[in-house]
């Protein structure tokens, strides 16, 4: 269904869609503990016909006064903004992705009165709030996107003022909160999941190799933290402009904090892995590194810490979710390494219905407008007045996406179920899954206190 400016879902043939089933996502339950699994029936499908629309015009836009009607029922109406006309080819490629994604969620969800209302914001912050004021005019209860930080803030203070709750898709936590949710992927709950594991596993010193950019300054700050509140401590961090040739002097004077191990200190650690440092043997240099770089550019970095004497058969190499990728596979410095990901059967699922349906494969922020879509028409089941609440939107207890289990706070930030996975010359395995529900049983620690997940 289209307004007059072409705006609205895309409606696909019922025919492509026969060949595929329902997926299990963006779930919700009311239950306080137990997996996130429950699934609410969906209203059954009624034919219809749209009714005429009463068409006024003003000097300067179209107006509707009579709102579309589903078998007489007033449908429930969700934009999607997004830079579809971005400057750049690849984000237009990603955007029009992120907008397939949607619509198939939308699709699956079983709501046929959820009416997705796609607005371009052309890349710029101008653009985002041009186009949220458009759709806040054709009444839209929520807003999903925009992708871009500053786009995020521009079209915030439309949705602000009209109390109109935004998910939108970017990472910079700055922006969070006052009815904004960010359903991204922050590197703060990747670094301490990863963290996390390290420590339970007798990792408690560590080194930190890391861009020199807004990234790494985060992922240093968060690092820091991690291992602090868990009784570790960084023993030394460089930082490196992202060349291979830049990469060199850095990672060597990384070297020479590296612990004097031997691999058999490395198979005690893990087959008992007890509290506080039991390792000393070593020489109280590095046990760990983590090094949160992706792609070419990590495939030229592992190789140099073995380069300048790092033992990576004891040294534990640590990741980010981008080292979820195949090729990695290869780099014998990486075998071993570990990184917190979202569970990849999941992932994989959601790969699998896609490309099923568009001939491709979805780009990874894709699964984000997807999860923001079916989750929206989920919430959309329930009456006028309830459906986007914060208490709905940030419901504790979570959903399960096309990434896993996720939950949106009530400051607007994201929290997610990770799982653990470690590098092997035979591929890719999870040594740790994601949890299944946020409801968890504290356990006691050595000290009395209590332990999350």
């Amino acid at each position: 269904m289209m307004n007059r400016f072409g705006s609205g879902i895309i409606l696909r043939s019922l025919a492509l869609f026969a060949v595929i089933g329902l997926l299990a996502a963006c779930e919700t339950t009311n239950q306080p503990r137990g997996p996130v699994i429950t699934r609410p029936a969906p209203p059954p499908t009624v034919p219809y016909e749209p009714e005429p629309q009463e068409e006024i015009y003003s000097e300067d836009e179209f107006v509707t006064t009579e709102a579309l009607q589903v078998d007489g029922r007033e449908p429930i109406r969700v934009a999607l903004l997004l830079p579809f006309s971005s400057a750049s080819e690849n984000v237009k490629k990603v955007s029009e992705a992120m907008s397939n994604a949607a619509q198939l969620a939308v699709f699956e969800s079983g709501n046929d009165r959820f009416l997705l209302i796609s607005k371009d914001t052309k890349g710029t912050a101008e653009g985002a709030q041009a186009a949220a004021q458009e759709a806040l005019r054709e009444g839209a209860e929520l807003v999903l996107g925009p992708l871009f930080s500053d786009s995020v803030e521009a079209a915030a203070q439309v949705t602000r003022a009209a109390g109109v709750p935004m998910i939108a898709f970017s990472s910079d936590m700055r922006i969070a909160g006052g009815g904004v949710y960010l359903l991204s992927f922050p590197p703060e709950m990747e670094i301490a999941r990863v963290t996390d594991y390290a420590v339970k596993n007798g990792f408690m010193r560590f080194g930190l190799l890391t861009p020199l950019s807004e990234y790494g300054q985060r992922v240093s700050s968060s690092f820091a933290e991690e291992a602090y509140v868990r009784g570790g401590i960084i023993v030394h961090e460089e930082r490196y402009e992202q060349s291979p040739d830049a990469m060199l002097q850095p990672a060597k004077r990384l070297a020479q904090y590296a612990d004097k191990c031997s691999s058999a200190d490395n198979e005690a650690r893990l087959s008992n892995p007890l509290p506080g440092d039991p390792y000393a043997s070593g020489s109280g240099g590095f046990q760990a590194v983590l090094m949160p770089e992706q792609g070419t550019l990590l495939r030229a970095l592992a190789p140099l810490l073995p380069y300048y004497d790092v033992n990576v058969n004891c040294i534990k190499l640590l990741g980010v979710s981008a080292w979820n990728n195949p090729r990695l596979t290869r780099e014998p410095a990486l075998a071993g390494g570990w990184f917190a990901a979202p569970d990849p059967s999941l992932s994989e699922k959601f790969r699998n219905q896609y490309s099923s349906v568009y001939g491709e494969n979805p780009p990874r922020l894709a699964s984000l407008a997807y999860d923001a879509a079916l989750l929206s028409a989920r919430l959309g089941l329930n009456p006028k007045g309830m459906r986007f609440v914060p208490q709905n939107i940030a419901d504790p207890n979570g959903f399960l996406g096309a990434d896993g289990l996720f939950r949106l706070t009530s400051d607007g930030r994201v929290e997610r179920g990770l799982a653990i996975l470690e590098i092997r010359p035979s591929g890719i395995r999870v040594v740790d899954p994601a949890p299944q529900s946020f409801i968890m049983t504290p356990a006691i620690d050595e000290y009395g206190g209590t332990t999350g997940f």
